[in-house]
């Protein structure tokens, strides 16, 4: 007999995985859900347990639903990511909103379901697109995003002197072009990608760090985004193709959500696109967010823009995660075959 169950939902939004946890025995600590995933994040065995190997990977996410602290919130969740419990993240909301209204564990109303959800990081603004009882997509209204340090340069051995600028889209992220390195965003250079990001993003961390004026505990650069250049599509639309590379050295399958919110306020601080204006964001692997500015504002000398995201996300399974008193891995492991080291 198992003396824990875990009881989740696997989702994908895009081709990026995020888990969803409904159910069982986890101890949580902390006022605010900020605090509840930094607890999870230094007590670590919940982390282990789920991301290590043999459950998990260093390609899995879960999303940890617990009750709101925000009275407008339907549903909190914690993020756990494999080196970080980012403050918010697009992909996984939208993985998060698609399971518990597929699920009912939220009620669903057809065509449109509006609702909140509580990240640690903030309130999430729903907008569910639902038919015959399935979500066919979900937008999503991310948290504040601005440019921390605009085209700023970073010195590096191997890559000279990078143009490269800060930017807050729900997380930290130091974004550049992937023309500095001569590559194309394609998936036969996914592991070049990584190996770049994983010698620069210790450089940009010593040399440039990362200021946010309200969450104080994020001050560091959490990922690094490549970006191509802006095009218009056959539809009229600006569309960019992006890759985020997430610790300790895997890309987002998907366009990732707060790397495109990061962008659109990157765009929006260089004039490159008006508010209301679309902009389609692709992945590495072809797969596509909707994303706009819905609006601007000054806070702490910073123009912050509020973006959406809209993508769709898929239920492929469920399952019961057990852990036994003979278990000889109630940790996990990691070995370096498939789990990088900075």
């Amino acid at each position: 007999m198992a003396d824990k169950i875990i009881n989740l939902f696997n989702a994908n939004c895009c081709g990026e995985i995020g888990d969803v946890i409904v159910e069982g025995d986890i101890n949580l600590e902390g006022d605010s859900l900020l605090e509840q995933s930094n607890y999870l994040f230094q007590d670590n065995s919940l982390r282990n347990f789920l991301l290590n190997e043999p459950r998990g990977g260093v390609f899995k996410h879960f999303n940890l639903i617990v009750p709101p602290k925000d009275k407008k919130a339907a549903a909190g969740f914690i993020i756990m990511e494999p080196e970080d419990n980012p403050p918010m993240s697009g992909s996984n909301s939208i993985c998060v909103a698609t399971v518990l209204l597929e699920k009912n564990l939220i009620k669903m109303t057809e065509p449109v379901t509006d609702f909140f959800l509580e990240a640690p990081g903030g309130l999430i603004k729903i907008k569910a697109h639902c038919e015959n009882k399935k979500v066919k997509s979900v937008e999503i209204q991310n948290l504040p995003s601005f440019v921390d340090q605009l085209d700023v340069k970073l010195n590096t051995p191997n890559f000279g002197s990078l143009n490269v600028s800060t930017v807050f889209g729900g997380d930290s992220f130091l974004i550049c072009d992937a023309s500095d390195f001569d590559l194309s965003i394609q998936p036969e250079n996914a592991k070049k990608f990584v190996e770049i990001a994983q010698a620069i993003i210790p450089l940009a961390n010593k040399q440039l760090g990362f200021h946010h004026p309200s969450l104080t505990s994020l001050n560091y650069i959490s990922f690094c985004q490549f970006i191509e250049p802006v095009v218009v599509n056959a539809e009229g639309n600006k569309e960019g193709k992006n890759t985020v590379c997430i610790r300790p050295g895997k890309l987002d399958r998907s366009p990732c959500g707060t790397g495109t919110s990061a962008r659109l306020a990157l765009m929006r601080e260089k004039n490159e696109i008006n508010l209301n204006e679309t902009f389609i964001s692709k992945s590495i692997i072809g797969s596509l967010f909707e994303s706009t500015i819905v609006d601007e504002f000054m806070s702490n000398n910073k123009n912050m823009v509020t973006p959406t995201i809209t993508g769709s996300a898929f239920i492929t399974g469920k399952q019961e995660l057990y852990l036994s008193k003979n278990d000889p891995f109630p940790k996990g492991y990691r070995l370096n075959d498939t789990w990088p080291q900075y």
